[in-house]
């Protein structure tokens, strides 16, 4: 009987020990407007296992729920799984300095469009295993704002003498007015395609208003290391990420930088 006992135990133990558990790392309920007209509320997370990482498939989730203020579940798409290889950038306003990372780093998010309108009000995210754990989060949404779409035909791309990537657009007059009540923020990235395949991500968070970025000549030439196809776009967004645009995507064929501007 002891033996059956310390056997069942050992059982138990490994079972639960093999027990798939993730962690909710981000989410966020948002309304997308998109230069080529198209427009949809989307929810996105992240989801990391025991030890920190991103999950690198989503073979081990069940299902999905999101649910309204109101407790009421929302109709949502089929829930996507996507990852990619990114490198990022970081710019300090108040030193007017910019700072890169050159290592890429994995990454990987779910999303899904919501068929239902959006409310302001909290909103509920409940992700279930396959094995029965469940992740749960909530998250803010506290409203549309109609934030404006920039224009990719203004984006001028030029190299200076030493080979660095500047990169400009001009800035909606909109912006100006919105500043006043809503905190901004703009996102300048770059999507990476190698033999029409989707195989990287750069990324840098800007001021709003800053209307350009400055992209190292070393930088580009990681970039180039992986691609032979480029699209840019800038997206603007609410700081609580309620709300974002994107600009059309501007393509280079080229490697980075281009030879001239537009």
């Amino acid at each position: 009987m002891k033996k059956l006992l310390i056997f069942v135990y050992c059982i138990f133990f490994f079972t639960m020990g093999n027990a798939f558990a993730v962690e909710i790392a981000w989410m966020h309920v948002q309304n997308r407007e998109y230069g080529s007209g198209k427009s949809f509320n989307r929810l996105g997370f992240g989801l990391i296992d025991d030890r920190k990482q991103y999950l690198t498939d989503n073979k081990k989730i069940k299902e999905v729920n999101l649910y309204n203020t109101e407790k009421k579940e929302l109709k949502l798409s089929a829930v996507k799984f996507d990852s990619v290889e990114e490198i990022f950038g970081s710019y300090d306003f108040k030193n007017s300095q910019w700072y890169y990372s050159k290592a890429w780093q994995f990454d990987s998010w779910f999303s899904a469009d919501i068929l239902d309108s959006l409310t302001p009000g909290m909103y509920w995210l409940k992700v279930t295993t396959v094995d029965g754990k469940l992740a749960e989060q909530t998250y803010a949404f506290n409203g549309r704002v109609e934030l404006p779409i920039i224009n990719s035909n203004s984006f001028q791309l030029n190299p200076d003498t030493y080979g660095n990537l500047i990169w400009t657009w001009n800035i909606p007059i909109e912006l100006g007015r919105l500043s006043l009540n809503y905190k901004m923020r703009a996102r300048a990235s770059i999507e990476i395609f190698k033999d029409k395949k989707y195989v990287g991500y750069f990324s840098i968070i800007l001021p709003a208003h800053l209307g350009y970025v400055f992209i190292p000549r070393d930088v580009a030439q990681i970039m180039n290391q992986n691609g032979d196809r480029f699209e840019l776009k800038i997206s603007l967004e609410t700081r609580d990420k309620n709300n974002r645009t994107y600009s059309k995507p501007y393509i280079i064929s080229e490697k980075l930088p281009p030879v001239s501007g537009r």
